[in-house]
C-alpha cells in the first residue's frame, strides 16, 4: 500500500505538493463524484482542498489521509490519531480499545492498520471460544436416506440406480454466510496489510476457515446477514466486517480491497463527543441531558422536511432549559461568531421555551477567550434570551489522560 499524502482539515495543497499526475487526479475526481465525497475533498485545476471530514481515502495507488487540527497540542500525527480514535471510541462509533493500537500509530498507514488490528484481534478471540454454525439447507444424491426424499428429482436421477436417494435436509455447518463473510474480509485485509502482526492473526483466521467456501460479498449481501442469539459474541467483528464491506470496493482478480474510504465529519463527532460527556455527567450536573429534539417551525405543517433540531438540551432540576449548540470552528472572540449561529440558537430557544443558550466551540488558542454572557438585542417586551460562549480544550497530547480537565470545563458551562 502506498504511503499516504497527509492533509489537515481545510488544508490546501497544490498538485506538485501531492506529486499526483494529471491521470491520477482525473481518476480521483471520478471516484469522488461516484462515491459522493465532495463534502470531504475538492479538486480544482491547481489545488486539492480538504474539508471538514477526517479519515482516509484510498483509491488504487492514491492514498490520502485527512487529520483534524483542533484536537492535539502539537502536530504529531501519532498524537492526533490517538485523540481521534479515542473520540470515536468514546462516542461508541467504533468499539476500539485505544491501548491495542499504540504500536500502530507510527506505522505507514495507521488508520487502516488500526482497524485491521481491531477486527482481526476481536474475531480471533471469538473463534477461540466458539465457531458460529447454522443449519444450511442442502440437496444431494446420497447412498443413504437423510432428511426427506424429493421424489421428482429422485426419479430423474435414480431411475436406473435404486441404491441412491435424492434428499433435501438441513446441515448444521460452519460453511454459512457469517463465516464466509469473515473469510472474505480476512482474505482481502491480508492482501493489503503491511503490519506483520496483523497478517499473522489474519493468516490464523484464514487457516481456521479452511473448510469454508470463499464467497465474494458486497454491501447488499452483507446487510442480509443476521446474527442469531448464540452468535451475539461475534457482534463486534461482524460490525467491523460490514464496515469494511460498506466503505470499500474489491479488486476481484486479487481478492483485495481496491478502494477504502473511512470518513467522519468533525462537526458531528465534536457534537456527539460533547453530548456523551454531558450524558455521563447528568447526576453531577443535576441536569437531564437530551439530544436532537425535533420541532416543526410552523404549526399545522405536516411535512417531514421542516423539522428543526436542537443539538443538546439541558433541563435543570428547577425546570430551567438550556439550549447547547456545538460549533466545530475557529473561535477567538465575538468577531468569529456568525450571525446565522445566533439566529439559530435564538429560534431554538423560542421553539422550546428556553431563555438561555450556550454556543460551545473547541479551544483554538492556548488560553480561553474571556467573554461575558450577552442578551439578545430584542424589544423590551420580548422574552429575554441569554446567550453564552464557551470553549473546550481538546488540544492535549493525550485527550484520554486529560478527560478530568475536559469534564471540569463542561461543568463550568452550567455554573
Amino acid at each position: 500500500m502506498s504511503k499516504p499524502i497527509v492533509f489537515k482539515e481545510y488544508e490546501q495543497k497544490n498538485h506538485s505538493q501531492t506529486q499526483l499526475g494529471k491521470g491520477d487526479l482525473e481518476e480521483l475526481q471520478k471516484y469522488i463524484d461516484r462515491q459522493n465525497l465532495s463534502s470531504a475533498l475538492d479538486i480544482t485545476p491547481n489545488w486539492i482542498n480538504a474539508k471538514s471530514c477526517v479519515g482516509v481515502i484510498k483509491y488504487k495507488n492514491i492514498h490520502l489521509q485527512i487529520l483534524p487540527k483542533l484536537i492535539c497540542a502539537n502536530d504529531k500525527t501519532e498524537n492526533i490519531l490517538k485523540n481521534l480514535i479515542f473520540m470515536l471510541s468514546y462516542t461508541r462509533k467504533l468499539e476500539i480499545k485505544t491501548s491495542n493500537a499504540d504500536k500502530l500509530y507510527a506505522s505507514e498507514n495507521p488508520f487502516i492498520e488500526i482497524f485491521i488490528r481491531e477486527y482481526a484481534k476481536s474475531l480471533s478471540e471469538c473463534l477461540k471460544r466458539l465457531t458460529p454454525k447454522n443449519y444450511i439447507f442442502e440437496e444431494d444424491n446420497l447412498t443413504y436416506l437423510k432428511g426427506k426424499i424429493k421424489f421428482a428429482e429422485n426419479i430423474r436421477h435414480n431411475s436406473c440406480n435404486q441404491a441412491k436417494f435424492y434428499c433435501e435436509y438441513d446441515e448444521f455447518s460452519e460453511n454459512n454466510a457469517l463465516n464466509q463473510l469473515f473469510l472474505f474480509v480476512s482474505e482481502c485485509l491480508y492482501n493489503i496489510s503491511k503490519d506483520s502482526h496483523n497478517r499473522k492473526i489474519l493468516k490464523f483466521i484464514i487457516n481456521y476457515y479452511s473448510e469454508v467456501d470463499l464467497v465474494r460479498f458486497d454491501r447488499f449481501s452483507a446487510e442480509k446477514i443476521r446474527l442469531s442469539r448464540n452468535q451475539d459474541l461475534f457482534r463486534k467483528p461482524f460490525m467491523l466486517a460490514k464496515m469494511f464491506i460498506e466503505k470499500t470496493s474489491v479488486d476481484i482478480s486479487k481478492n483485495r480491497f481496491d478502494s477504502i474510504t473511512m470518513l467522519w465529519d468533525m462537526n458531528k463527532l465534536f457534537e456527539e463527543f460533547v453530548f456523551e460527556i454531558m450524558k455521563r455527567m447528568q447526576e453531577e450536573l443535576q441536569c437531564k441531558i437530551t439530544a436532537q429534539i425535533g420541532r416543526r417551525l410552523l404549526r399545522g405543517d405536516n411535512s417531514k422536511k421542516r423539522n428543526t433540531f436542537v443539538d443538546i438540551m439541558a433541563e435543570k432540576d428547577d425546570g430551567e432549559k438550556i439550549v447547547l449548540d456545538t460549533k466545530y470552528k475557529k473561535f477567538r472572540g465575538l468577531t468569529d461568531v456568525a450571525n446565522a449561529d445566533i439566529f439559530q440558537v435564538s429560534t431554538y430557544c423560542l421553539l422550546h421555551n428556553a431563555t438561555h443558550a450556550v454556543l460551545i466551540y473547541p479551544r483554538y488558542d492556548e488560553n480561553a477567550p474571556s467573554l461575558s454572557e450577552y442578551f439578545l438585542n430584542t424589544d423590551e417586551n420580548a422574552p429575554k434570551i441569554k446567550i453564552g460562549f464557551k470553549t473546550i480544550n481538546l488540544k492535549h497530547e493525550s485527550l484520554k489522560d486529560n478527560m478530568k480537565q475536559v469534564r471540569q470545563e463542561i461543568q463550568q458551562i452550567f455554573l
